[in-house]
């Protein structure tokens, strides 16, 4: 009886133990998530957003890796392998992206390319094609160049410039934040929103390679726009706010991107996106909620003199197209699974289904759960 008994204490002590390191660890988290957070906040307000590729995976996986804490180095590890392959895709397809804005041909002094100008694959550029096509769906009229003349006075620059510049940045933060999210809480849907979004990468890059075509304010730049002149006004928001820093980060990104790579619009393609992967998600009675982002994308655009309304449908189509085909693929694979063809559990992707990096256990203590599905 008196062994059995000290077994017991034994037992009991070794638990409280383990109890007592899960909730340090749990405690030594919770500082670390704080003190990340404000390390965070503190760069975006005296540098500026991290919008560059190699910036924001560092960011995202430093705050993937404080989450992981105490969670085991299995956990750290699943990190690593699924999020550097997924960013290092995008940081391919940045470098593709340059290379789709290299031009032969007739440039303007400014060394932008003008009509007729060829890429690297021989395509010419199309600068008109678009002009005539708002023309041709809106009466004669430039939707985006009556946007400006109606709104955007030659005087001080209004409030309004400031929901359209946020709206304008939001495409690069809202794409990696549901990814950041979704592999905390849901790793099988993580694993779907990121192949839609390589998906329509890939779709855009491609159109940007076989139809390059020039934004409004470029046209207006080289005399292809009479009447009011479209400027590029995207950045307005940051000069109304006083946010030079941000302005200059705005400035020197844009200064390094393709500036022909307006069709399809891959802001309203990304926005439209995220609308449809998580249309079936909420209730019906707010699904018109997830529109405005979108809408208020699509008046950003044109507003900002970004794209024409020809590159924002080609935008809604591209991510439409995208959305189908992986629910076709979707919906063939659960048949192949049916039919015992494939082993139950096992994704489209090859990887198997299971929650995400963190679930809440009934006390509230968060647990590693995907960790140990992956």
């Amino acid at each position: 009886m008196a062994i059995s008994g000290e077994r017991d204490l034994v037992d009991e002590a070794a638990l409280e133990s383990g109890v007592s390191a899960r909730l340090d660890l749990a405690s030594l988290r919770r500082l670390a998530v704080g003190a990340y957070l404000a390390v965070l906040a503190t760069y975006c307000i005296f540098v500026g957003i991290p919008l560059d590729r190699v910036g924001m995976t560092l960011w995202i996986v430093a705050g993937l890796s404080v989450l992981c804490i105490g969670r085991g180095w299995r956990a750290w590890r699943l990190t690593l392998l699924a999020w550097l392959p997924f960013e290092g895709v995008l940081l391919a397809y940045d470098y593709s992206y340059g290379f789709a804005g290299r031009f032969n041909g007739q440039l303007d002094v400014l060394g932008y390319p003008m009509q007729g100008a060829t890429n690297a694959l021989g395509m010419p550029l199309h600068s008109t094609f678009p002009i005539e096509a708002d023309r041709w769906l809106f009466g004669g009229t430039l939707p985006g160049q009556w946007i400006q003349e109606h709104l955007r006075s030659d005087g001080p620059i209004g409030w309004i410039a400031v929901p359209v510049t946020l709206t304008y940045m939001s495409h690069f933060v809202v794409t990696p934040m549901v990814a950041v999210a979704l592999w905390i809480w849901n790793r099988s849907r993580f694993l779907k929103w990121v192949r839609a979004v390589v998906s329509l990468a890939v779709v855009g890059l491609s159109t940007y390679l076989l139809f390059p075509m020039s934004p409004p304010w470029l046209a207006a730049e080289q005399g292809l726009i009479p009447g009011w002149t479209v400027l590029r006004a995207n950045g307005d928001g940051f000069r109304f706010m006083g946010l030079r820093i941000a302005q200059d980060v705005l400035s020197d990104g844009q200064d390094r991107s393709n500036p022909v790579a307006a069709m399809p619009s891959l802001h309203m393609a990304f926005a439209t996106l995220a609308v449809l992967f998580f249309w079936t998600s909420v209730r019906r009675s707010l699904r018109p909620l997830l529109l405005l982002y979108p809408a208020m994308m699509g008046f950003t655009l044109l507003y900002s003199g970004e794209h024409y309304a020809i590159d924002e449908i080609a935008g809604v189509l591209a991510a439409l197209a995208v959305t189908t085909f992986w629910w076709w693929a979707d919906r063939w694979w659960r048949r192949r699974r049916s039919a015992g063809e494939v082993p139950d559990g096992e994704g489209l992707l090859g990887a198997s289904e299971g929650s995400g990096l963190v679930a809440q256990s009934g006390r509230g203590e968060a647990e590693t759960v995907g960790a140990e599905r992956d």
